[in-house]
């Protein structure tokens, strides 16, 4: 059945195409002629940047059914969805080549023999259109999402909660429920999440339930919000296993029973999930640290520092760093510290940089530095680590120069995050003296070493850096240079863009993306919100800063880090 037009499509004014006449062709996209206007209008939203509008008008020739443009329309929404969702490509490709002319099929089969190549295994089952449509949805969906449209995202998570394929169903009620909820709709989102949970599905049901968790315990009804969790335990994925990890906490801290969460985390420290495991050890080592349980909170610290994950690793190594220092123990707090300058995100690493040189133990860096390198100088998170040091070490001494030469050295690594820091960095310190075409040159030396994709991290990084400088308009300059195709800096901009222009339930929309797709960009996000509410509290306007930190705190409370949490909730209290 075809759909009614919902959503007007943006099309540019130069495209000649008019909304009544695609109306109409929506209306009879079963039809050749239907179809034709409808896949014209595709291709220009696909080519203006449109791709959620796009993938809208490619789905209804699909629906549509006619014989020859359906495939087509099928193989066109594989291209669109290639680097977003390979399983929604496959089925979208699989059934372009089953149903579709010599040239389609064959356009099919290649793109699966290209994912062949790089050693993922093609789709074997076929595909229907009502699956391909299914997916497409879940795809538009999630650019909405990204872009902050959460009506329009809701509306395409509805087209596929109401799939006829479980999997899509399923995927879909849990993104609509979780849209809804961080649109704040709680009331349309419970029964959502509810039906989500209700599918038995082993990845979204849990993913659900999480939702659903938080939602309760902010309403008071932690019990319930343990009893949800305790069935998404049962479930598949990350979601299943970070459950255990709230449910320790709720025990602990909103329920009041410190021994039955801290039973609880000791559990998950044994979780085959590396994240998990990691979370319930940070969050087990902050409950028995508060409880002076000083011995087995440094033990919990070390063994999740000693994890690797970003999210939990580092700040449990700073952790360790301040307990060890409590303790009068400052070499093992220069050890801990140095490990966190190894395995911790951007904002650990500060952190452990201000510790050790608060102690003055990093009076000769070149012997820290050596001591980071040589566990394997062909590790780029430990080279850029080495080298991020080795620039803060110039440039204390005033050697530009060097410290310019030390952040290229990071980029020259290609890690996720040393590479896009120290491009960040060189074009901060470029855009001292050219302003934001030295940003431009400093950011663009990435691309000149092969390192493109990573020129959006870069940008997003570069905000942050003049965030702390409290310069709001160069930070939105910054982040609204982070392009749409990058699938984990975009929404972790967007995020941050809505923070600046004071629309936080956008911000908290976005969020939710940035923990689902950059997960080792959370705290930088939470960080530079905490930073805009510090410089509006500094402009005198108390209620735009109030807001930012109000923002700042459910943020961190979705992110499941009690450190941030007391990092906002010490902010908000100098307010």
């Amino acid at each position: 059945m075809t759909r009614t037009i919902g959503r007007i499509p943006r099309l540019p004014p130069e495209s000649g195409l008019n909304i009544a006449i695609l109306a109409m062709a929506a209306d009879i996209s079963g039809t050749r002629e239907g179809a034709e206007m409808l896949a014209e209008c595709a291709e220009t939203l696909l080519a203006n940047g449109s791709r959620a509008e796009a993938l809208d008008w490619f789905s209804r020739i699909v629906e549509g059914g006619e014989p020859e443009l359906a495939p087509h329309a099928a193989l066109r929404i594989g291209d669109v969805l290639v680097d977003e969702d390979l399983e929604a490509a496959q089925a979208a490709w699989r059934y372009a080549t089953d149903h579709g002319t010599k040239r389609v099929g064959k356009a099919g089969r290649d793109n699966m023999k290209v994912l062949a190549r790089h050693d993922i295994t093609p789709r074997k089952t076929p595909a229907t259109a009502e699956e391909v449509v299914g997916r497409a949805a879940l795809g538009r969906g999630r650019l909405w999402v990204a872009e902050g449209d959460l009506d329009a995202a809701a509306e395409a998570f509805g087209q596929a909660s109401d799939s006829p394929i479980l999997e899509v169903a399923a995927e879909g009620l849990s993104y609509l429920g979780s849209t809804l909820s961080m649109a704040g709709e709680h009331e349309r989102a419970v029964p959502v999440l509810e039906r989500a949970i209700a599918t038995g599905h082993r990845r979204y049901g849990p993913m659900a339930a999480l939702d659903l968790s938080s939602i309760l315990s902010a309403r008071g009804q932690a019990g319930r919000a343990v009893a949800v969790l305790r069935q998404a335990q049962h479930g598949e994925g990350w979601a299943a296993a970070m459950a255990a990890v709230n449910v320790g906490v709720l025990l602990a801290r909103e329920l009041g029973d410190l021994e039955a969460g801290i039973a609880e985390l000791r559990q998950v420290s044994h979780s085959p999930d590396p994240l998990a495991a990691a979370g319930g050890l940070f969050n087990l080592a902050t409950l028995l640290e508060e409880n002076g349980d000083a011995d087995g909170a440094r033990q919990a610290y070390q063994d999740a520092a000693d994890l690797r994950q970003p999210m939990f690793s580092g700040k449990s190594a700073v952790n360790l760093g301040v307990l060890l220092t409590r303790e009068t123990d400052f070499r093992g707090a220069e050890a801990a510290w140095l490990l966190a300058l190894q395995i911790g995100t951007p904002e650990d690493r500060a952190r452990a940089q201000d510790s050790l040189e608060q102690l003055s133990l990093l009076g000769d860096l070149d012997q820290a530095r050596s001591t980071v390198e040589g566990v394997d100088l062909n590790d780029p998170d430990l080279v850029g680590t080495a080298a991020l040091q080795a620039a803060e070490h110039f440039l204390a001494q005033g050697d530009i120069g060097a410290a310019v030469r030390s952040y290229e050295r990071a980029m020259d690594t290609g890690h996720p995050l040393h590479a896009a820091w120290g491009a960040a960095l060189v074009g901060l310190m470029f855009s001292y003296e050219h302003g934001s075409r030295g940003a431009e040159i400093g950011i663009g030396r990435l691309g000149e070493v092969g390192l493109g994709p990573l020129e959006a991290r870069a940008w997003f990084f570069h905000g942050v850096l003049v965030m702390r400088r409290g310069d709001l308009a160069g930070a939105e300059s910054a982040w609204r240079r982070v392009a749409r195709t990058a699938r984990d800096a975009y929404p972790a901009a967007t995020c941050l863009l809505w923070a600046v222009h004071r629309d936080p339930s956008q911000a908290e929309a976005s969020f939710h993306w940035v923990l689902e797709l950059a997960g080792d960009l959370t705290e930088d996000v939470v960080q530079a919100v905490l930073q805009l509410g510090r410089a509006r509290a500094e402009q005198g306007d108390r209620a735009a800063a109030r807001e930012a930190y109000e923002l700042c705190h459910r943020l961190a409370g979705r992110s499941g880090d009690a450190t941030l949490m007391e990092q906002v909730r010490t902010a908000m209290g100098s307010t």
